[in-house]
Parts: C-alpha cells; structure tokens; sequence
C-alpha cells in the first residue's frame, strides 16, 4: 500500500499532467486506485480504462487516489466531487493487500465496505483489475460488479447500463445476460471464466504522463500481452495467450509531444520486433524505458538502442537460487545467460546491474543459497551489482499454486546467511518474509480475505493487525 506522507494536491497533479483526456459525458463514473498518485499513473491498466471510459460520450470518468487528499471523504482530482455522488465507483485492484484501502475509501466515501451492508440508493462499486486473474473471489465481498479478467471488452456495457441511470438493481440488473467477463456475485455465486481480449484490442496505452508517477515523464504502452513462457511460479503459465502487437501499431499511438516511452508487457523481450521498435523511438529522440528483460534474449544491438535511449542500469531476473531450481521451475535462466548480460552491460559502460531473484522455491536447500552467493560475488567482480530479493509466494491458478509457503524462520535463515556470506560486498533489498505470508493467506483465502482486510483496517491495518485478522478469518 503505497502513499506519500505529503498527499500531493488536486492542483499539483493536473497541472504536471500531460495528455490528459477531455471528458464530455453526464454519467459521472468515479474510478479509484488504492495507492497514491505516481503509483497509479505508473499503472498502465488503471489508466486505460481511465482513457477509454473518458472516449464515450455518455461518461465523465474522473479519478480518486488513496490518501489524495486531506482526512475526508475521498474526491475526484478532476473536479473535487466527492465519490458517493458518482453514478457508479469503480477500483483497479492490483494485490491482495490492495483490499484494505479499498475497503477504507469506500468506507471513508460513507459506503459500507461489504456490498450486502449497502443500500439500494448507494453507488454501485465495480472492482477489476490484474488481481482477478488470481481469483475474482477475493474481491467479490467488496463489489456489486466484478469484472474478471482483462477490462477493455466490459468498458462499453458497463457504461450502457449506468448510463440508462435508475436505481442500483435496475443498472445490475441490465449487466446480468453480459459476457466480456462482467460478474454479479449476489446474482451468481460462481464467477465466469476469466475474460481475454482479442489481439486486435490492443495495445493498452496511457491517457496521461507526468514527472510525478513512478515512471517519470513515460507514455507506457503495451506491446505485448500475456507470456509464451511456462514458468511454474507465475500466473500467466501456459495460458496460450501471448499476443505481440505490431510495431505499426505500436508506434503510431506514441505521441509526438510525449518525451518517453514506457514499453510495457510480461514478456517484452520476446516480442519479434523488439529491436526495430527501440530503434525507432530512439530515432524519434524520445527516451525508452522496458518493463521486463530477460537476460537470455538480450542483444548487443538492443542494448545500444536501449542505451541511446537513457538506460542506465540493466535490470534482469534469476529467479530461482541455483541452476537446478531454475531449471525445475522452467525459468529458462542459466549463469552464463547472466555473465552474457554483465558482458554487454559492460561494453555499453552502463552503471550497473539489478538482478532479481527469490528464496523459498520447493526443493531449496543451504546448498542452493550459497551456490547463488557465488554468482552474485563472481558476478559483482565485473559490474556494480544490486540484488533484489523476495520470498516465494504459492499463487493459486499456478503450477506450483498448492505449494506449502516456506516457514518465515527458514525464509529469514536463509536471506541471513546470503548476507553474510557476500559480507556486505554487494547491495541487498529483500523484501520481508513476514508480509510475503500475509499475501499468501489473502491469495488462498478466497471471499474471506475480504472480511479479514476489514478486520484488519478496523485494527489499524499494520502488519499485527492483519496477522490477527487473518488468524481469526483464515485460520
């Protein structure tokens, strides 16, 4: 749950902004990200949704942060209403820990956070976004709609049943013989498959930039979506759903004006034409900027365009502690895919390396610790090294979803001896075992993890907080 200690204001927000959309609609549709500002501007489906609601003509869609403002009931950046005047409020939810925000603004709005406690003259709240890929379950307790899957097919009828206006179970009521993955759990108890768009809806692309977001000043644009790869800790396994948009099509929606680009996509670095697009942004004199990149489809080529294009520090991922768990895990990583890496990295003189990787995958042992230890210090011999880790996480819908997560005392045991065994001669950031625990109770806990995120804002919503609450709810 991202904030900034010093919200930034309605003011600061729209006149950093750049492109942003000019609404001209009467059904006044409130949209929501549970973390502040930069978090939600970086968010590239948070802001489609906000650019294609804002392109019909019925809808003014308007946006609302968590902590924006001041103490109060939440209000719209664009206009300072407040959101229990929408027609209807809707939430981009991300992770599993995003629950409890949005259970506080609704609660702040002067909404009851559970959809049953609300009344018939209320709102309705419509909750999407990349945590429904996991399970729509966890966010059906808080939702009047949920929209499962990817959004863009479900804009259209959602705006035609709020635009007809009326009361809430009249709007709902229009929205029930709907595909595009819309959901009504008082309606139905069991969500409908999770919904994918066609190749030819995309790109999802931004409807602002700003110096303000997490992404500096970057238009992000989608160039691929889904993942050819089948790596078994990850949700988009074997889906059968990569889509790689074409390049023409990529480059004709970057705006002139926009002075960088965002490529953004869980498996950017596999699209075919990857090279030739950088290339041409570059070209253009705009910066460039890649989500994701794998270490073993980097090349010299792309790495000078991309270098061109302001990259300082070549980020990549193992994932995994030792070639053997890699390979269990079918990531596909091998060291000398990395040395490759340091070695181009190098050649183009640039800052350093970020390396990502996790501890707690079935199987590890000591042995695979110290066996990336030695990686990471024959690594760190070549290049200015950092390395992010975090505990492995059993997500449902994945291969390895029914692993049991690794005991928080084994998971600090281990990060612990990787620190001393690099003896402070490379930067370390891990993430804590402990908060990897509470989001691996909410990914299984189903409707429940809901109420236990209630619980857990009644009681302040720290980390004992939600420790409590997921005891008693998810025992």
């Amino acid at each position: 749950m991202a904030h900034r200690k010093h919200p930034l204001s309605r003011e600061e927000i729209l006149t950093s902004e750049q492109g942003a959309p000019t609404p001209s609609g009467d059904c006044f549709i409130a949209l929501g990200y549970p973390a502040d500002y930069s978090v939600a501007a970086s968010s590239l489906g948070f802001q489609t949704i906000f650019r294609e609601m804002n392109t019909l003509p019925t809808i003014r869609c308007e946006r609302f942060f968590y902590q924006q403002g001041p103490p109060g009931p939440p209000t719209t950046v664009e206009s300072a209403r407040p959101i229990a005047n929408a027609a209807a409020i809707a939430f981009s939810v991300s992770c599993e820990t995003d629950l409890l925000p949005v259970a506080s603004m609704l609660r702040q709005s002067g909404l009851a956070p559970l959809a049953a406690n609300r009344r018939e003259d209320d709102p309705p709240v419509i909750i999407g976004g990349p945590l429904t890929l996991l399970d729509p379950r966890l966010v059906s307790p808080l939702a009047d709609v949920v929209v499962c899957g990817e959004a863009e097919d479900a804009v259209a009828p959602l705006a035609a049943a709020l635009s007809e206006g009326g009361p809430k179970p009249e709007q709902i009521s229009r929205l029930n013989s709907t595909a595009a993955g819309i959901w009504i759990p008082a309606s139905t108890p069991t969500p409908p498959p999770l919904h994918f768009v066609p190749k030819d809806r995309l790109p999802a692309r931004a409807a602002t930039w700003s110096p303000l977001a997490d992404f500096k000043d970057l238009f992000l644009i989608e160039i691929a979506r889904g993942c050819p790869r089948r790596c078994a800790f990850c949700l988009l396994a074997g889906t059968g759903r990569f889509r790689a948009v074409p390049k023409d099509r990529i480059l004709s929606f970057i705006p002139e004006r926009a002075k960088g680009v965002g490529l953004v996509g869980a498996a950017v670095t596999d699209h075919p034409d990857l090279e030739e697009i950088v290339a041409k942004i570059v070209a253009s004199e705009k910066r460039v900027s890649l989500s994701s990149m794998r270490a073993d489809r980097l090349s010299p080529a792309l790495l000078r365009y991309l270098v061109k294009g302001g990259l300082r520090t070549l980020t990549v991922a193992a994932d995994g502690s030792s070639s053997r768990i890699r390979e269990e895990i079918k990531k596909g990583i091998t060291e000398q895919h990395l040395f490759s890496a340091v070695e181009m990295a190098k050649a183009e003189k640039l800052k350093g390396m970020k390396l990502y990787s996790m501890v707690g995958l079935p199987g590890e042992t000591d042995a695979d610790v110290e066996e990336f230890a030695r990686l990471v210090l024959e690594l760190a011999k070549q290049i200015r090294l950092t390395v992010a880790i975090q505990s492995f996480v059993p997500k449902p819908n994945t291969p390895l979803g029914d692993a049991p997560m690794t005991d928080q005392k084994v998971l600090k045991a281990r990060l612990n001896r990787f620190s001393r065994l690099i003896k402070g001669r490379v930067a370390v950031q891990s993430t804590s075992p402990r908060w990897s625990w509470i989001d691996w109770k909410l990914a299984h806990g189903k409707e429940k993890s809901a109420l236990a995120a209630i619980q857990a804002l009644d009681n302040g919503g720290d980390f004992a907080a939600w420790k409590q609450a997921l005891v008693t709810t998810l025992p």
